[in-house]
């Protein structure tokens, strides 16, 4: 409409003029300043919408955590509502726990068993080394004995007795046994205390620690800072584990930059005009203001995305058909505002209508009179934004418009 309205001027003058003369106003009198009409409306139209590309799919994205069940059950209590505030580590919900405290003290028990076994098992090792000793020292007596009844046979004195020396020589045996057996119950003993029952307590220690994790899923806890929705469970409810059957939503607070963000849907045919750092506006329908105030915002294209959805292909156990991809994509489009003070305004999900400008034509065109002509024709998508977005508030309708232009 703009566009018709600016080009019109021929038709106008020359209807001007005709009156001006007393002429009258015919199809043959004004054929020539309508066909200038129609070419001048055919090239503003053309330079305008393909330099100056426009998206009604703007939307201010955000995200969500939904939020299940580690451990199925019966609910036992819900902390939250929908609209709190919740930060890392505060409890959402709980499940029936009872199997699984079950599980914690029994755990505790074993632990507390193999403690005791332990310190059992070291004066075992005492014990042990203590009739070792007495062995050592029985032994020694013996082979002092033994000594002795040699050196008498070595003297060849009245008072030795072979007897006696072959008695010498059993103790002297049996001491050496006692000994050995001493020394094999201080092995056991020691095996025992240092790596039998360490590894038992080890095992029982990380049976405790896994029993514990088991309990603490019972307890489902925030992991975002964010505010929580659409609250499904009640006590007595049946926690679902399933991702597809979340208990709760949510929304974690948006970083500064996320708050600023927009992301926009073109057609392919403006990706040649499309380009990062392009100047751009943004019209959403959550902050239309009847007075036009920080209805129309500034903004910049900070990425573009290059892979088009549509073509991605995914296994199916079947050869594509390209007739099934018959609906193009488009080319999506990443925009930050330019002052950050607009970002408060924003509200997260709200549908937007994007404008692009081109501000500086390379190429041939970069330099000449037609390509400062063609970015004087901004004017006309600004104004026309601007229209779209008075009369898309005061229709009560939303954004008027669909696809891309």
């Amino acid at each position: 409409m703009i566009e018709l309205l600016v080009t019109s001027f021929p038709f106008v003058i020359r209807v001007i003029f005709l009156k001006w003369r007393g002429m009258p106003i015919t199809l043959y009198n004004v054929h020539r300043a309508v066909f200038m009409w129609f070419v001048l409306a055919l090239i503003v139209f053309f330079a305008v919408f393909y330099y100056y590309p426009k998206s009604y799919t703007g939307l201010v994205p955000f995200r969500t955590v939904p939020v299940v069940a580690e451990n199925g059950g019966t609910v036992t209590k819900v902390f939250v509502n929908g609209g709190d505030h919740v930060r890392p580590g505060d409890p959402l919900f709980a499940v029936e726990n009872t199997s699984e405290k079950a599980a914690v003290e029994f755990a505790k028990r074993k632990v507390e068993e193999i403690e005791s076994a332990k310190l059992a098992a070291d004066l075992q090792v005492e014990t042990a080394e203590a009739v070792l000793d007495a062995a050592m020292t029985a032994m020694g007596q013996a082979e002092l004995v033994l000594m002795d009844h040699r050196a008498l046979q070595a003297k060849g004195s009245s008072a030795f007795q072979v007897s006696q020396l072959e008695r010498a020589q059993a103790m002297l045996d049996t001491r050496e046994a006692e000994v050995e057996a001493a020394e094999t119950q201080l092995g056991v003993a020691q095996v025992q205390a240092t790596a039998v029952l360490p590894a038992q307590l080890a095992s029982a220690r990380a049976s405790l620690k896994q029993a514990e994790v088991e309990l603490a899923k019972t307890l489902t806890l925030s992991s975002v800072d964010g505010v929580v929705e659409q609250v499904t469970l009640s006590v007595g409810s049946r926690a679902a584990q399933a991702a597809m059957s979340p208990a709760m939503l949510i929304v974690p607070e948006r970083k500064d930059v996320e708050r600023g963000r927009i992301v926009a849907g073109f057609s392919q045919v403006s990706r040649t005009e499309l380009y990062e750092g392009m100047a751009a506006e943004v019209a959403c329908e959550s902050n239309f203001d009847i007075s036009m105030r920080n209805t129309v915002l500034p903004a910049r294209i900070v990425r573009i995305q290059e892979p088009i959805s549509s073509g991605q292909l995914a296994p199916s156990g079947r050869l594509i058909e390209p007739g099934e991809k018959a609906k193009r994509g488009q080319i999506v489009v990443h925009l930050d505002l330019v002052h950050p003070e607009h970002r408060d305004l924003l509200v997260p999900g709200s549908g937007c209508i994007v404008q692009s400008y081109t501000t500086n034509l390379d190429g041939d065109l970069e330099g000449t009179t037609v390509a400062h002509a063609i970015q004087a024709m901004g004017i006309i998508k600004a104004v026309g934004l601007r229209i779209k977005a008075w009369f898309g508030l005061t229709s009560g309708i939303g954004l008027i418009g669909g696809g891309h232009a």
